[in-house]
Formats: structure tokens, sequence, C-alpha cells
């Protein structure tokens, strides 16, 4: 008898042993671990800074929408020809109909920022901003046309380029935004052949003259590639131009101007702060004075 009970009594030790390790395993797996409480709030620190940054990088690039939408409403007439002056001749009249027709108020966008050189349109993207041209190419990178940091920063001319556009070949830069803003929309080009068949010019609106130019080439390349070199004669210009034709895939359906002069769109592309660039060659096709509106004309006014 005093046997099975010393047995029992070993039996029911090895099974409160069992119960108490499965208890301790349980413990294990349920609780938490001082570490992995640290682990958890340093996660959630990261997401709170992430999500807050992320949140300030789209108030910013609003705010750099905002402001552009806010010139064009303001110094730009869309789709309604202003009153002329009387002596403006029937041929200057008919010369405009082969250009979109807006009225830009060069006087007050001069008076917001003197850099002010001229309205970029390319109609087929619907894309419309100032352009200006700083002392170098740094200053309007994170800038906005009024001079506000913004990292939409500006569309603008290279520098160092004749302000009358003269050069064999006149870069303007912009960002590649991820909204599709400022330059964000010209590798649009590159996903549909069909858009420039559509419309293939770009145009300048200057105060002295409206130019057209002819899309003829439009590719990927890198920052300090051949295709951001300036050619120096006609020679050279030559060359520079039948290697513009020969890198892209896209065939103008225009016949392309002779010795005209070129202006390239250049912008960033692919992974940010890459050496990709996509660039857009347009050759000058036709240029106009710019018409000399009444002064009771109606511009979008403050």
């Amino acid at each position: 008898m005093s046997k099975r009970k010393k047995a029992g009594s070993r039996s029911q030790a090895v099974e409160n042993e069992k119960r108490t390790k499965r208890h301790k395993r349980n413990g294990r797996k349920n609780g938490w671990k001082p570490i992995e409480w640290v682990i958890l709030l340093a996660a959630i620190c990261v997401f709170l800074v992430s999500g807050y940054k992320l949140a300030g990088i789209f108030l910013e690039y609003k705010a750099g929408v905002d402001a552009y939408d806010s010139l064009q409403e303001r110094y730009v007439i869309q789709g309604a020809a202003p009153e002329r002056k009387e002596e403006e001749t029937q041929e200057a009249v008919d010369d405009l109909e082969a250009f979109p027709d807006i009225d830009v108020n060069y006087k007050a966008l001069k008076e917001i920022n003197e850099d002010f050189l001229g309205w970029l349109v390319i109609p087929v993207l619907e894309l419309e901003y100032p352009v200006v041209q700083g002392e170098d190419n740094d200053y309007y990178m994170y800038r906005t046309f009024e001079r506000e940091d913004n990292r939409s920063g500006s569309i603008f001319m290279d520098a160092w380029a004749s302000p009358d556009l003269t050069d064999y070949n006149t870069f303007i830069f912009g960002h590649n935004m991820r909204n599709l803003s400022m330059f964000g929309k010209l590798k649009l080009l590159s996903r549909d052949e069909e858009l420039c068949a559509e419309n293939p010019y770009f145009y300048l609106y200057t105060e002295d003259n409206i130019y057209q130019y002819l899309i003829v080439s439009y590719y990927v390349t890198r920052d300090g590639s051949s295709t951001y070199y300036i050619p120096v004669d006609e020679e050279d210009y030559e060359t520079y131009k039948k290697m513009v034709l020969r890198s892209t895939p896209y065939e103008c359906p225009m016949e392309i101007p002779e010795d005209s002069p070129m202006i390239t769109l250049s912008t960033c592309y692919g992974a940010a702060g890459g050496t990709q660039r996509f660039v857009v060659h347009g050759i000058l096709n036709r240029m106009v004075q710019t018409p000399q509106y009444s002064d009771t004309a109606g511009i979008g006014g403050e």
C-alpha cells in the first residue's frame, strides 16, 4: 500500500513539473520581453516620423502646384484673343493662328521676378510654366518663380545661354516631379508616340517674339553625356543634330527645319539622385513678333 502511494506521489510530482514547464513556455510565448517592447516602440517612431515627412513633402508639392496655377490664372488668358491695336496687319493676325491663343502679361510677371524670360507651352502635355534665367543653375533648383523655397523649383534656362535664343542649342531644365508637375510630364512622350503625332510642337512666348519648336527627338541619356554639348559653329551643329536624331526611337512626322537653332528640355529620370536624364529636342520651326495688345486688353490681374 505504501509503495503504491509513493509511486502515485512521484507520478503526481512529474505531472506537476511538466505542467510548470508548460506554463513557463506559454509565458515566454505570450509575454513581451523588454527588448521586444523597445523594438516595437522604435518601429512606431520610425512610422510616425516617416509619415510626418511624407505629409510635409505632399504639402510642399501642393504648395508648388498652387503657386504656379495661381500665376497662370492671374497673368495668362487662355483661348480668347485679346483686342489688338488697329495698326496690326492682317498678315500678323494670320501668322498667330498657328500658335496657341494665349495672352501673357509680361509686364506683371517681370515685376514679380526680373529673371522672367518667357512662358513655355507644350499643348499636347497640357504643360505651361514661366521660364526664368538666373545668374547660375543652382538658384532656381529649389526656388519657385516667386523665390519661395520649394523642392518643385522653377523651369529655368541655362544661366550661360543667350537670352535671345540664338545659341545653336539652348537648355531649359525642370524637375521630374512625382505628381507630374514641372517637367514630370515630359516622359509621357516616350510612353505614347501618338502624342507627338497629334501635336509635335512646343512654344516659348517672350515679350518680343513667340517661338514655335518642332519636336524632333526624345530619349533617356545621362548627365554629362554628349547630349549636353553646345555646338560652336554650323558644322558642329550639323554633327550634333545627326547625333540627336540617331538617339531617338521617335520619327518626326514633319520636315525638319534647316539652319534653325534648337532648344533642349531636360529633366531627371529614374531613381532620385541618379544620373539618368530624359531630354526633348525641339528645332525652331516658326517665329512671329509678339503682338502689341491694346492697353485695355483683359489680362488676368491681381
